[in-house]
Protein backbone atom coordinates (compact mmCIF):
# COMPACT_ATOMS: atom_id res chain seq x y z
CA UNK A 1 0.00 0.00 0.00
CA UNK A 2 2.62 2.27 0.51
CA UNK A 3 4.65 1.39 -2.38
CA UNK A 4 1.81 2.29 -4.55
CA UNK A 5 1.22 5.60 -2.64
CA UNK A 6 4.85 6.76 -3.18
CA UNK A 7 4.73 5.60 -6.91
CA UNK A 8 1.30 7.56 -7.32
CA UNK A 9 3.06 10.93 -5.76
CA UNK A 10 6.48 10.56 -7.52
CA UNK A 11 3.93 10.08 -11.38
CA UNK A 12 1.82 13.25 -10.10
CA UNK A 13 5.18 14.96 -9.30
CA UNK A 14 7.19 14.33 -12.96
CA UNK A 15 3.58 15.37 -14.29
CA UNK A 16 3.60 18.88 -12.61
CA UNK A 17 4.87 21.26 -14.94
CA UNK A 18 8.59 22.92 -13.99
CA UNK A 19 6.81 26.11 -12.52
CA UNK A 20 4.60 24.22 -9.82
CA UNK A 21 8.04 22.45 -9.03
CA UNK A 22 10.03 24.72 -8.78
CA UNK A 23 7.42 26.60 -6.11
CA UNK A 24 7.32 23.28 -4.30
CA UNK A 25 10.67 22.99 -3.72
CA UNK A 26 11.23 26.82 -3.37
CA UNK A 27 8.73 26.63 -0.05
CA UNK A 28 10.45 23.51 1.33
CA UNK A 29 13.55 25.25 1.33
CA UNK A 30 12.10 28.21 3.08
CA UNK A 31 10.05 25.79 5.86
CA UNK A 32 13.30 23.96 6.57
CA UNK A 33 15.45 27.11 6.87
CA UNK A 34 13.06 28.23 9.55
CA UNK A 35 13.44 24.94 10.69
CA UNK A 36 16.20 24.75 11.33
CA UNK A 37 16.67 28.27 12.81
CA UNK A 38 14.30 26.61 15.29
CA UNK A 39 16.20 23.60 15.92
CA UNK A 40 19.39 25.55 16.94
CA UNK A 41 17.66 28.29 19.05
CA UNK A 42 17.35 26.13 21.78
CA UNK A 43 21.23 25.18 21.73
CA UNK A 44 22.05 29.03 21.17
CA UNK A 45 19.86 30.37 24.07
CA UNK A 46 21.41 27.50 26.80
CA UNK A 47 24.87 28.54 25.69
CA UNK A 48 24.52 32.46 25.59
CA UNK A 49 23.53 34.96 28.33
CA UNK A 50 20.52 36.90 27.76
CA UNK A 51 23.30 40.02 27.03
CA UNK A 52 25.15 38.08 24.17
CA UNK A 53 22.11 36.63 23.11
CA UNK A 54 21.10 40.29 22.98
CA UNK A 55 24.07 41.29 21.03
CA UNK A 56 23.33 38.80 18.52
CA UNK A 57 19.68 40.27 17.96
CA UNK A 58 20.91 43.80 17.71
CA UNK A 59 23.51 42.64 14.89
CA UNK A 60 20.87 41.19 12.92
CA UNK A 61 18.59 44.82 13.25
CA UNK A 62 21.63 46.71 12.31
CA UNK A 63 22.67 44.74 9.92
CA UNK A 64 18.71 45.16 7.80
CA UNK A 65 18.44 48.91 7.89
CA UNK A 66 22.26 48.95 6.44
CA UNK A 67 21.34 46.24 4.11
CA UNK A 68 18.21 49.14 2.84
CA UNK A 69 20.82 52.28 2.36
CA UNK A 70 23.53 49.83 0.64
CA UNK A 71 21.22 47.81 -2.07
CA UNK A 72 18.20 50.17 -2.63
CA UNK A 73 16.44 47.00 -1.90
CA UNK A 74 17.63 46.18 -5.52
CA UNK A 75 17.74 42.35 -5.45
CA UNK A 76 14.06 42.58 -4.80
CA UNK A 77 10.69 43.64 -7.09
CA UNK A 78 12.86 45.87 -8.87
CA UNK A 79 15.43 42.66 -10.19
CA UNK A 80 12.54 40.79 -11.50
CA UNK A 81 11.64 43.58 -13.85
CA UNK A 82 14.84 43.80 -15.23
CA UNK A 83 15.14 40.21 -15.65
CA UNK A 84 11.29 40.43 -17.68
CA UNK A 85 12.73 43.87 -18.70
CA UNK A 86 16.37 42.95 -20.50
CA UNK A 87 15.79 39.70 -21.04
CA UNK A 88 18.38 39.81 -24.04
CA UNK A 89 21.49 40.66 -21.00
CA UNK A 90 20.52 39.14 -17.80
CA UNK A 91 24.19 38.90 -17.04
CA UNK A 92 24.47 42.56 -17.64
CA UNK A 93 21.77 43.83 -15.64
CA UNK A 94 22.95 41.37 -12.59
CA UNK A 95 26.54 42.22 -12.88
CA UNK A 96 25.67 46.34 -12.78
CA UNK A 97 23.51 45.56 -9.59
CA UNK A 98 25.94 44.02 -7.59
CA UNK A 99 27.94 46.30 -8.88
CA UNK A 100 26.11 49.28 -7.19
CA UNK A 101 25.41 47.67 -4.00
CA UNK A 102 29.17 46.43 -3.59
CA UNK A 103 30.20 49.94 -4.29
CA UNK A 104 27.47 51.80 -1.90
CA UNK A 105 28.66 49.25 0.86
CA UNK A 106 31.69 50.43 0.15
CA UNK A 107 31.03 54.30 0.55
CA UNK A 108 29.37 53.42 3.72
CA UNK A 109 32.27 51.78 5.26
CA UNK A 110 34.46 54.67 4.50
CA UNK A 111 32.24 56.87 6.04
CA UNK A 112 31.82 54.51 8.88
CA UNK A 113 35.89 54.52 9.60
CA UNK A 114 35.42 58.38 9.60
CA UNK A 115 32.82 58.59 12.81
CA UNK A 116 33.87 55.48 14.06
CA UNK A 117 33.92 55.70 17.69
CA UNK A 118 30.74 57.38 18.33
CA UNK A 119 29.22 54.99 15.76
CA UNK A 120 30.01 51.96 18.10
CA UNK A 121 29.29 53.95 21.44
CA UNK A 122 25.47 54.33 20.21
CA UNK A 123 25.56 50.78 18.49
CA UNK A 124 27.27 49.22 21.61
CA UNK A 125 29.34 46.76 19.18
CA UNK A 126 33.17 46.88 18.59
CA UNK A 127 34.94 47.68 15.49
CA UNK A 128 35.56 44.66 14.47
CA UNK A 129 31.89 43.20 14.42
CA UNK A 130 31.26 46.16 12.35
CA UNK A 131 33.51 45.73 9.89
CA UNK A 132 32.65 41.90 9.34
CA UNK A 133 29.24 43.44 8.83
CA UNK A 134 30.04 45.46 6.24
CA UNK A 135 31.68 42.56 4.68
CA UNK A 136 28.56 40.94 4.40
CA UNK A 137 27.10 44.05 3.14
CA UNK A 138 29.56 43.88 0.29
CA UNK A 139 29.48 40.41 -1.21
CA UNK A 140 25.63 38.94 0.63
CA UNK A 141 23.88 40.92 -1.95
CA UNK A 142 25.04 38.45 -5.26
CA UNK A 143 23.48 35.43 -3.13
CA UNK A 144 20.27 37.17 -3.62
CA UNK A 145 21.27 37.91 -7.10
CA UNK A 146 21.62 34.78 -8.01
CA UNK A 147 18.89 33.14 -6.35
CA UNK A 148 16.34 35.47 -7.46
CA UNK A 149 17.99 35.23 -10.95
CA UNK A 150 17.63 31.39 -11.11
CA UNK A 151 14.00 31.17 -9.46
CA UNK A 152 12.66 33.34 -12.02
CA UNK A 153 14.87 31.09 -14.38
CA UNK A 154 12.84 28.21 -12.65
CA UNK A 155 15.98 26.35 -12.24
CA UNK A 156 15.67 25.42 -9.02
CA UNK A 157 18.25 22.33 -8.42
CA UNK A 158 21.03 24.54 -7.47
CA UNK A 159 19.26 27.34 -5.40
CA UNK A 160 17.64 24.13 -3.27
CA UNK A 161 21.42 23.03 -2.79
CA UNK A 162 22.90 26.31 -2.07
CA UNK A 163 19.97 27.23 0.57
CA UNK A 164 20.42 24.25 2.29
CA UNK A 165 24.29 24.05 2.24
CA UNK A 166 24.13 27.67 3.97
CA UNK A 167 21.53 26.79 6.42
CA UNK A 168 23.30 23.71 7.33
CA UNK A 169 27.18 25.61 7.50
CA UNK A 170 25.32 28.35 9.68
CA UNK A 171 23.94 26.45 12.04
CA UNK A 172 26.78 23.74 12.56
CA UNK A 173 29.57 26.71 12.37
CA UNK A 174 27.50 28.62 14.71
CA UNK A 175 27.34 25.81 17.25
CA UNK A 176 31.11 24.96 16.68
CA UNK A 177 32.18 28.92 17.29
CA UNK A 178 29.66 29.66 20.63
CA UNK A 179 31.16 26.61 22.06
CA UNK A 180 34.57 27.14 21.93
CA UNK A 181 34.42 30.89 22.73
CA UNK A 182 34.43 33.04 25.67
CA UNK A 183 32.51 36.25 23.46
CA UNK A 184 29.82 34.00 22.58
CA UNK A 185 27.69 36.86 21.23
CA UNK A 186 30.90 38.15 18.82
CA UNK A 187 31.31 34.00 18.09
CA UNK A 188 27.45 33.74 16.76
CA UNK A 189 27.80 36.98 14.56
CA UNK A 190 30.88 36.33 12.93
CA UNK A 191 29.52 32.65 12.42
CA UNK A 192 27.18 34.44 10.37
CA UNK A 193 28.97 36.69 8.44
CA UNK A 194 31.79 33.89 7.40
CA UNK A 195 29.20 31.71 5.88
CA UNK A 196 27.17 34.49 4.47
CA UNK A 197 30.54 35.92 2.69
CA UNK A 198 31.98 32.94 1.54
CA UNK A 199 29.55 32.09 -0.72
CA UNK A 200 28.88 36.05 -1.60
CA UNK A 201 32.58 36.37 -2.77
CA UNK A 202 31.72 32.79 -4.67
CA UNK A 203 28.19 34.36 -6.59
CA UNK A 204 30.06 37.70 -7.18
CA UNK A 205 32.97 36.18 -9.02
CA UNK A 206 30.51 33.95 -10.56
CA UNK A 207 27.55 36.35 -11.52
CA UNK A 208 30.89 38.51 -12.77
CA UNK A 209 32.66 36.13 -14.49
CA UNK A 210 28.94 35.56 -16.37
CA UNK A 211 28.56 39.20 -17.79
CA UNK A 212 31.58 41.48 -20.34
CA UNK A 213 30.54 44.34 -18.34
CA UNK A 214 31.17 45.51 -14.55
CA UNK A 215 28.34 48.79 -15.01
CA UNK A 216 25.65 49.95 -17.80
CA UNK A 217 24.25 53.46 -16.70
CA UNK A 218 20.87 52.66 -18.40
CA UNK A 219 20.52 49.33 -16.23
CA UNK A 220 21.66 51.43 -13.46
CA UNK A 221 19.00 54.45 -14.11
CA UNK A 222 16.32 52.16 -14.16
CA UNK A 223 16.59 50.54 -11.34
CA UNK A 224 17.66 53.41 -8.51
CA UNK A 225 14.82 55.56 -10.50
CA UNK A 226 12.12 52.56 -9.97
CA UNK A 227 13.13 51.85 -6.11
CA UNK A 228 14.15 55.37 -4.43
CA UNK A 229 10.20 56.14 -4.29
CA UNK A 230 9.70 52.72 -2.56
CA UNK A 231 12.44 53.52 0.10
CA UNK A 232 10.79 55.13 2.56
CA UNK A 233 7.81 51.99 2.10
CA UNK A 234 11.20 49.94 3.47
CA UNK A 235 12.68 51.66 5.92
CA UNK A 236 9.04 52.02 7.69
CA UNK A 237 8.44 48.36 7.37
CA UNK A 238 11.88 47.46 8.85
CA UNK A 239 10.87 50.19 11.68
CA UNK A 240 8.23 47.40 12.19
CA UNK A 241 9.72 44.70 12.34
CA UNK A 242 13.37 45.60 13.97
CA UNK A 243 13.59 48.46 15.50
CA UNK A 244 11.80 48.08 19.11
CA UNK A 245 14.64 45.58 19.47
CA UNK A 246 17.38 48.52 19.43
CA UNK A 247 14.93 50.88 21.41
CA UNK A 248 14.65 48.31 23.86
CA UNK A 249 18.56 47.52 23.77
CA UNK A 250 18.82 51.82 24.05
CA UNK A 251 15.81 51.89 26.79
CA UNK A 252 16.28 48.91 29.19
CA UNK A 253 19.47 47.20 28.29
CA UNK A 254 21.28 44.37 25.95
CA UNK A 255 19.65 41.45 28.22
CA UNK A 256 16.52 42.66 27.49
CA UNK A 257 17.09 42.74 23.54
CA UNK A 258 18.09 39.14 23.92
CA UNK A 259 14.79 37.87 25.87
CA UNK A 260 12.62 40.20 23.33
CA UNK A 261 14.28 38.50 20.75
CA UNK A 262 14.07 35.00 21.51
CA UNK A 263 10.07 35.58 22.15
CA UNK A 264 9.75 37.96 19.07
CA UNK A 265 10.96 35.09 16.98
CA UNK A 266 8.92 32.29 19.11
CA UNK A 267 5.76 34.78 18.00
CA UNK A 268 6.64 34.79 14.66
CA UNK A 269 6.62 30.37 14.01
CA UNK A 270 3.35 31.10 12.78
CA UNK A 271 3.83 33.12 9.96
CA UNK A 272 5.10 29.85 8.40
CA UNK A 273 1.65 28.96 8.00
CA UNK A 274 0.52 32.32 6.62
CA UNK A 275 3.15 32.77 4.45
CA UNK A 276 2.50 29.45 2.62
CA UNK A 277 -1.15 30.06 2.70
CA UNK A 278 -0.28 33.23 1.17
CA UNK A 279 1.72 32.25 -1.55
CA UNK A 280 -1.05 29.90 -3.13
CA UNK A 281 -3.54 32.58 -2.57
CA UNK A 282 -1.96 35.12 -4.58
CA UNK A 283 -2.28 34.16 -8.09
CA UNK A 284 -5.64 32.83 -6.90
CA UNK A 285 -7.00 35.90 -6.09
CA UNK A 286 -5.73 37.89 -9.39
CA UNK A 287 -7.60 35.13 -10.95
CA UNK A 288 -11.07 35.89 -9.36
CA UNK A 289 -10.28 39.37 -9.83
CA UNK A 290 -9.89 38.75 -13.78
CA UNK A 291 -13.55 37.24 -13.40
CA UNK A 292 -15.30 39.79 -10.63
CA UNK A 293 -16.09 37.10 -8.44
CA UNK A 294 -15.93 39.69 -5.91
CA UNK A 295 -18.07 37.83 -3.30
CA UNK A 296 -16.14 34.45 -4.05
CA UNK A 297 -13.02 36.23 -2.84
CA UNK A 298 -14.38 37.91 0.02
CA UNK A 299 -16.08 34.65 1.49
CA UNK A 300 -12.96 32.93 0.79
CA UNK A 301 -10.58 35.27 2.60
CA UNK A 302 -12.94 35.45 5.95
CA UNK A 303 -13.47 31.37 5.89
CA UNK A 304 -8.91 31.74 5.81
CA UNK A 305 -9.23 34.13 8.09
CA UNK A 306 -10.98 32.12 10.57
CA UNK A 307 -8.95 29.16 10.44
CA UNK A 308 -5.90 31.22 10.64
CA UNK A 309 -7.32 32.76 13.90
CA UNK A 310 -8.04 29.52 15.15
CA UNK A 311 -4.08 28.16 14.85
CA UNK A 312 -3.21 31.65 15.94
CA UNK A 313 -5.14 30.87 19.35
CA UNK A 314 -4.06 27.35 20.37
CA UNK A 315 -0.22 28.61 19.11
CA UNK A 316 -0.47 31.37 21.95
CA UNK A 317 -2.17 28.66 24.56
CA UNK A 318 1.30 26.77 24.17
CA UNK A 319 3.56 29.60 24.84
CA UNK A 320 4.66 28.63 28.18
CA UNK A 321 5.82 25.25 26.75
CA UNK A 322 7.20 27.02 23.24
CA UNK A 323 9.65 29.26 25.19
CA UNK A 324 10.77 26.57 27.56
CA UNK A 325 11.81 24.55 24.53
CA UNK A 326 13.40 27.29 22.37
CA UNK A 327 14.93 28.63 25.98
CA UNK A 328 16.53 27.91 29.49
CA UNK A 329 14.22 29.48 32.71
CA UNK A 330 16.23 32.75 32.35
CA UNK A 331 14.61 33.53 29.07
CA UNK A 332 10.73 32.07 30.83
CA UNK A 333 9.35 35.77 31.59
CA UNK A 334 9.54 37.09 27.77
CA UNK A 335 6.52 34.20 27.37
CA UNK A 336 4.02 37.03 27.54
CA UNK A 337 5.85 38.51 24.45
CA UNK A 338 4.29 35.53 22.47
CA UNK A 339 0.36 36.45 22.36
CA UNK A 340 0.71 39.96 20.72
CA UNK A 341 3.50 38.76 18.28
CA UNK A 342 1.80 35.69 17.57
CA UNK A 343 -1.80 38.11 16.68
CA UNK A 344 0.07 40.34 14.69
CA UNK A 345 0.96 37.81 12.08
CA UNK A 346 -3.00 37.88 11.94
CA UNK A 347 -2.98 41.10 10.85
CA UNK A 348 -0.31 40.92 8.66
CA UNK A 349 -2.07 38.67 6.77
CA UNK A 350 -4.93 40.04 6.52
CA UNK A 351 -3.57 43.51 5.43
CA UNK A 352 -1.27 42.15 2.73
CA UNK A 353 -3.96 39.93 1.25
CA UNK A 354 -6.11 43.59 1.10
CA UNK A 355 -3.28 44.89 -0.83
CA UNK A 356 -3.27 42.36 -3.50
CA UNK A 357 -6.59 43.24 -4.23
CA UNK A 358 -5.23 47.51 -4.31
CA UNK A 359 -2.42 46.09 -6.01
CA UNK A 360 -4.09 44.59 -9.09
CA UNK A 361 -6.05 47.34 -9.51
CA UNK A 362 -2.62 49.68 -9.56
CA UNK A 363 -3.30 51.44 -6.62
CA UNK A 364 -0.20 50.83 -4.58
CA UNK A 365 0.71 54.31 -3.32
CA UNK A 366 -1.44 54.05 -0.62
CA UNK A 367 0.67 51.48 1.00
CA UNK A 368 3.33 53.62 1.35
CA UNK A 369 1.39 56.14 3.31
CA UNK A 370 0.09 53.82 5.61
CA UNK A 371 3.49 52.08 5.86
CA UNK A 372 5.57 56.01 6.98
CA UNK A 373 2.18 56.68 9.07
CA UNK A 374 2.49 53.12 11.08
CA UNK A 375 6.56 53.27 11.60
CA UNK A 376 5.98 56.82 12.75
CA UNK A 377 3.24 55.75 15.60
CA UNK A 378 5.82 52.38 16.39
CA UNK A 379 8.41 54.72 17.25
CA UNK A 380 5.97 56.91 19.21
CA UNK A 381 4.13 54.06 21.14
CA UNK A 382 7.30 52.64 21.48
CA UNK A 383 8.66 54.89 23.27
CA UNK A 384 6.36 55.66 25.78
CA UNK A 385 5.15 51.92 26.18
CA UNK A 386 8.88 50.74 26.65
CA UNK A 387 9.33 53.62 29.25
CA UNK A 388 6.23 53.21 31.45
CA UNK A 389 5.47 49.42 31.03
CA UNK A 390 9.36 48.08 29.49
CA UNK A 391 10.17 46.14 26.92
CA UNK A 392 6.81 43.44 26.99
CA UNK A 393 4.96 46.37 25.89
CA UNK A 394 6.97 47.07 22.70
CA UNK A 395 4.99 43.75 21.28
CA UNK A 396 1.78 45.42 21.72
CA UNK A 397 2.34 48.39 20.27
CA UNK A 398 3.50 45.93 16.85
CA UNK A 399 0.04 44.93 17.61
CA UNK A 400 -1.81 47.98 17.44
CA UNK A 401 -0.23 49.30 14.53
CA UNK A 402 -0.83 45.98 12.33
CA UNK A 403 -4.03 46.12 13.50
CA UNK A 404 -4.19 50.00 12.72
CA UNK A 405 -2.51 48.86 9.02
CA UNK A 406 -5.29 46.37 8.30
CA UNK A 407 -8.01 49.02 9.34
CA UNK A 408 -6.85 51.41 6.72
CA UNK A 409 -6.52 48.47 4.06
CA UNK A 410 -9.62 47.06 4.87
CA UNK A 411 -11.36 50.69 4.49
CA UNK A 412 -9.64 51.45 1.45
CA UNK A 413 -9.84 47.84 -0.36
CA UNK A 414 -13.81 48.62 0.84
CA UNK A 415 -13.71 51.97 -0.87
CA UNK A 416 -12.30 50.58 -4.28
CA UNK A 417 -14.12 47.54 -4.94
CA UNK A 418 -17.47 49.99 -3.81
CA UNK A 419 -16.12 52.25 -7.05
CA UNK A 420 -14.92 49.89 -9.41
CA UNK A 421 -18.52 47.93 -9.15
CA UNK A 422 -20.51 50.97 -9.15
CA UNK A 423 -21.58 50.28 -5.25
CA UNK A 424 -23.21 46.57 -6.76
CA UNK A 425 -20.83 44.96 -4.40
CA UNK A 426 -19.00 45.85 -0.70
CA UNK A 427 -16.88 43.79 1.52
CA UNK A 428 -18.66 42.40 4.67
CA UNK A 429 -17.47 44.47 7.50
CA UNK A 430 -19.63 43.09 10.57
CA UNK A 431 -18.08 39.52 10.72
CA UNK A 432 -14.79 40.64 9.80
CA UNK A 433 -14.63 43.42 12.54
CA UNK A 434 -16.20 40.67 15.29
CA UNK A 435 -13.39 38.00 14.14
CA UNK A 436 -10.66 40.92 14.62
CA UNK A 437 -12.27 41.74 18.30
CA UNK A 438 -12.49 38.09 19.13
CA UNK A 439 -8.85 37.13 18.25
CA UNK A 440 -7.32 40.04 20.32
CA UNK A 441 -9.61 39.22 22.97
CA UNK A 442 -9.19 35.54 23.45
CA UNK A 443 -5.75 35.55 22.65
CA UNK A 444 -4.84 38.37 25.52
CA UNK A 445 -7.31 36.09 27.75
CA UNK A 446 -5.20 33.30 27.47
CA UNK A 447 -2.42 35.12 28.18
CA UNK A 448 -3.77 36.08 31.66
CA UNK A 449 -4.38 32.28 32.35
CA UNK A 450 -0.67 30.64 31.30
CA UNK A 451 -0.03 29.15 35.14
CA UNK A 452 -3.21 27.93 34.95
CA UNK A 453 -2.25 24.67 33.07
CA UNK A 454 -5.81 22.86 32.90
CA UNK A 455 -7.84 25.89 31.36
CA UNK A 456 -5.29 26.68 28.68
CA UNK A 457 -5.75 22.89 27.73
CA UNK A 458 -9.31 22.47 27.47
CA UNK A 459 -8.54 25.81 25.05
CA UNK A 460 -6.36 23.83 22.83
CA UNK A 461 -8.56 20.72 22.72
CA UNK A 462 -11.47 22.95 21.42
CA UNK A 463 -9.26 24.59 18.97
CA UNK A 464 -8.44 20.89 17.61
CA UNK A 465 -12.15 20.10 18.24
CA UNK A 466 -13.18 22.67 15.88
CA UNK A 467 -10.62 21.72 13.56
CA UNK A 468 -11.32 18.06 13.24
CA UNK A 469 -15.54 19.25 12.61
CA UNK A 470 -14.82 21.48 10.00
CA UNK A 471 -12.12 19.54 8.13
CA UNK A 472 -14.17 18.74 5.29
CA UNK A 473 -14.60 22.65 4.62
CA UNK A 474 -11.13 23.41 5.10
CA UNK A 475 -10.14 20.88 2.64
CA UNK A 476 -12.60 22.53 -0.12
CA UNK A 477 -11.43 26.18 0.85
CA UNK A 478 -7.66 25.43 0.28
CA UNK A 479 -8.60 22.62 -2.62
CA UNK A 480 -10.33 25.64 -4.29
CA UNK A 481 -6.85 28.28 -4.35
CA UNK A 482 -5.42 25.31 -6.41
CA UNK A 483 -7.49 26.38 -9.43
CA UNK A 484 -7.75 29.92 -10.96
CA UNK A 485 -10.90 28.65 -12.14
CA UNK A 486 -12.79 27.74 -9.54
Amino acid sequence: MMTLMVRKLSEKYKALPIAAKATIWFVFCNALQRCLALITTPIFTRMMTTVQYGQYNIYNSWLQIFMIFTTLRLPFAVFNKGMSKYPYDRDGYTSTMQTITACLALILLFAYFIIRKPVNAFIELPTFIMVSIFAELIFFPSVDFWTIRKRYEYIYKPVVWVTLLMAFLNAIIGVIMVYYSEEKGYARILSCVIVNSLFGIILFAYNRRKSSTWFKKEYAVFAITFNLPLLLHYISLYILDQFDRIMIQKMVGMAAAGLYGVAYNAGLMIKILTQSINSALVPWQYGQLEKGKLKKIDDTLFGIFVFIAVCILMFVAFAPEIMMILADRKYYEARFVIPPVAVSTFFTFAYTVYANIEFYYDKNKFTMYVSMSGAALNIVLNYFGIKYFGYIAAAYTTLICYTIFTVAHFAYTYYLIKDKTNGSYCLETRRFIFLSIAIVVLSLSIALIYDYFIIRYIVIIIGILLIIIKRAKIMRLFMALKSRDS
